[in-house]
């Protein structure tokens, strides 16, 4: 295992910083065993967190990478968040600003006006684990081996790691959440399905982020500095052919791209990236002493840029209240998952906030709620000024 942060790392602010009046080294008892599992922005920037209150947390990966996106999208309260751990200027480097938006399907598009910091950030999720790689986890403690499961127990969690070590654990975190011992059935769950690909070259491609959509369909596109990625997203259940089938797939979202060009004539289709999405909300963020965080702690329809930025703020609320929330363990993973909870209502369409006013109501319910996620995303944009729930963070989650 690599050596812990040093006392030169680790800031004496905790996560909501000195106006709490809280200093980490009187707080909590910080020998407490918690290991961070996940090998993506959520993991890396919950073991930060927890360094930076004062813990020492052990980092580990999955043991099984699933299929992600090839990009992140960081909308403005994961960007304020990671100012806090020095990573915001460097993901803002390099990334690409979504400064634009397009409809072309219905003949619309918005620019942002003035000079202002990038509120939405585009980056490839290669560069952004580089960065991480360099910046974060060489700080941290890292398992050598990764962890293939986690059962809670009485008293604490059991990891597993690969070779069939145990260790046990005060808590584990996770962006996981297959890793439990626990399955959930999802067979029956109704699903979306996904699929992702690079813009081909030889094909004109659109200069600035857009969306287009059908009563069941969408289509996104996100220029970054080495190409455009698209993504493609059906509310319904699709013929099995249309999975591998770029004929299929061309045929099905080919009208949403009439006003953009058509990336299908040239799309060789060794390249796409097709995914089935279960829409299955986990009956809890902490089933015993496991703590989910991002991916695992949400369903999140592909193509919302809010997901990132979520899972950002997971880990910094997780560490606030491990650090500065009830003494007990058990009652501050409760007020973990009572907060979150609390910010996910926060951010539904009709819920005190201007989401759903954009959003054609034609739209089946999955793509209404992606709708309104993308609406928040880029209210900078559409609105000219970063929408209000975007700004109640850090200190008013």
């Amino acid at each position: 295992m690599v050596g812990p942060l040093s006392s030169a790392d680790r800031s004496e602010r905790g996560p909501a910083g000195d106006e709490r009046g809280r200093s980490p080294a009187t707080a909590r008892p910080r020998d407490r065993q918690i290991l961070v599992v996940g090998d993506g922005l959520a993991a890396a920037a919950t073991a930060g967190f927890l360094g930076q209150a004062g813990f020492d947390p052990v980092l580990a990966s999955a043991s099984s990478e699933r299929t992600r996106s090839p990009l992140v999208t960081l909308w403005e309260p994961g960007l304020a968040l990671l100012e806090r751990i020095g990573l915001r200027r460097p993901v803002e480097r390099l990334g690409t600003p979504l400064d634009r938006l397009a409809r072309p399907d219905a003949a619309q598009s918005w620019m942002r006006n003035g000079d202002a910091r990038p509120s939405l950030v585009a980056v490839r999720r290669s560069r952004l684990r580089a960065l991480l790689d360099r910046q974060l986890r060489g700080r941290l403690r890292t398992a050598e081996r990764p962890v293939t499961d986690i059962e809670p127990t009485a008293d604490g969690v059991s990891a597993t790691f690969e070779s069939g070590i145990d260790e046990p654990f005060d808590t584990v975190v996770t962006t996981d959440r297959s890793l439990l011992w626990t399955r959930e059935a999802t067979p029956t769950a109704r699903s979306v399905h996904t699929w992702a690909f690079e813009w081909p070259d030889g094909v004109p491609s659109p200069d600035a982020p857009t969306e287009a959509w059908d009563d069941a369909l969408a289509a996104f596109t996100v220029p970054v500095a080495d190409g455009t990625l698209v993504r493609l997203v059906a509310g319904v259940e699709t013929a099995p052919a249309t999975a591998v089938s770029v004929d299929e797939l061309g045929g099905l979202f080919g009208p949403l791209f009439a006003a953009t060009g058509d990336p299908f004539a040239r799309l060789d289709q060794h390249t796409l990236r097709y995914r089935r999405v279960p829409l299955v909300v986990p009956a809890s963020m902490r089933p015993g002493r496991v703590a989910l965080v991002g991916p695992a702690a949400r369903t999140t329809l592909p193509g919302n840029p809010l997901r990132a930025a979520l899972g950002v703020e997971d880990a910094w609320v997780l560490a606030d209240t491990l650090a500065y929330g009830p003494p007990d363990i058990d009652d501050a993973l409760d007020a973990y998952e009572r907060r979150r909870r609390r910010r996910s209502t926060e951010l539904l369409p009709g819920h005190g906030n201007a989401a759903g006013t954009r959003v054609d109501a034609a739209l089946c319910p999955p793509l209404r709620r992606l709708c309104a996620a993308r609406t928040l995303a880029f209210g900078h944009v559409v609105d000219g000024r970063v929408p209000e729930l975007a700004r109640s963070v850090p200190d008013a989650l």
